[in-house]
């Protein structure tokens, strides 16, 4: 059966698997005889390995000692011989057991199944790195979203067509969809060209935060969520105290980008309004507006993370 949230958008990925130990199993698959149970390779690291049944050598005891024969002659030189008679125990017909030799131990053989060595720890495993939802995957030479993020109104759309010249808006099906696979509840987004304002997303039982209205209530990050929380977040005014920080030939490009921008508004209400918004994040990107995706970074402080890329339409 097809996942819907896998195809077509993802591509086949093959996952590691844990190995374990080879068992003294019999074909059936059910444990031989004489097989010992080994303890869950999720049990405690501080338990102690399992033992091993083997056989313990025999080992040789003290010889017994002969209780010493009763003699009255020796003890007592007149005791009288009346006549000469073998007494009913006669020492000179007893013959003193010899401890029997020690047996032979069995010779040291390896283990029949599999055993842990003492050292091993149960560190845990390094997951897979997440798979990015195809329209959104910056690794992908063919773009298939088409988002210009200078844009007040945000619009998804994405290419169709033999040469991907056509545009067809997307589905709420198509942009409920989860942004990873396996689907995750937390990321951060960054872009070289603005590394001062990173966009951070988190999902809590099934609110999102930042809050985005009209949402389904999903405890995943959506496709939508991402690129609106990065829409919302370029469309930000700045302080007076981060344009202070440009220098004079970054404050000359700045202000050119906020001038195109609110200049192509399309009326002249929409441009009045943008202006009087004044210089907002995205006018630091100068003409680089349109998105070309996301390609993953190394996590930070176990946060996974996500880089932006922009440029041009073509």
């Amino acid at each position: 059966m097809t996942n819907p949230y896998v195809w077509p958008y993802y591509l086949p990925q093959q996952h590691p698997y844990l190995q374990f130990p080879p068992s003294a199993n019999t074909s059936s698959g059910y444990p031989g005889p004489g097989h010992r149970h080994s303890r869950s390779w999720q049990g405690s690291p501080h338990m102690s390995p399992p033992v091993l049944p083997t056989l313990l050598p025999v080992v040789a005891g003290p010889p017994q000692l002969v209780s010493p024969v009763y003699q009255p002659a020796l003890l007592h030189p007149g005791y009288p011989q009346t006549r000469d008679r073998r007494h009913s125990f006669d020492a000179s017909s007893y013959v003193p057991v010899q401890p029997a030799p020690a047996a032979a131990p069995w010779p040291a053989a390896p283990a029949p199944y599999y055993t842990y060595s003492p050292g091993w720890t149960y560190a845990p495993v390094e997951l897979p790195q997440p798979q990015l939802h195809n329209l959104l995957n910056g690794e992908i030479i063919s773009q298939h979203l088409h988002i210009n993020l200078v844009s007040p109104d945000l619009v998804f759309r994405r290419r169709t067509g033999p040469n991907a010249d056509q545009l067809v808006t997307l589905r709420g099906y198509e942009l409920e969809q989860p942004a990873t696979s396996p689907q995750m509840t937390r990321v951060r987004v960054v872009c070289d060209a603005i590394p001062q304002w990173p966009v951070d997303l988190q999902v809590v039982g099934t609110t999102l935060t930042p809050h985005r209205r009209r949402r389904a209530s999903l405890p995943f990050l959506t496709l939508e969520d991402i690129v609106h929380a990065v829409h919302a977040s370029l469309h930000r005014k700045i302080s007076h105290e981060e344009w202070g920080r440009l220098t004079i030939e970054q404050e000359t490009e700045v202000a050119r980008a906020y001038t195109r921008r609110f200049k192509a508004s399309g009326n002249a209400r929409t441009e009045r309004e943008q202006q009087a918004e004044g210089v907002k994040r995205i006018d630091f990107l100068l003409k680089n507006t349109w998105f070309k995706g996301f390609t993953w970074l190394e996590p930070e402080n176990g946060v996974e993370r996500l880089k932006l890329l922009v440029g041009k339409e073509w």
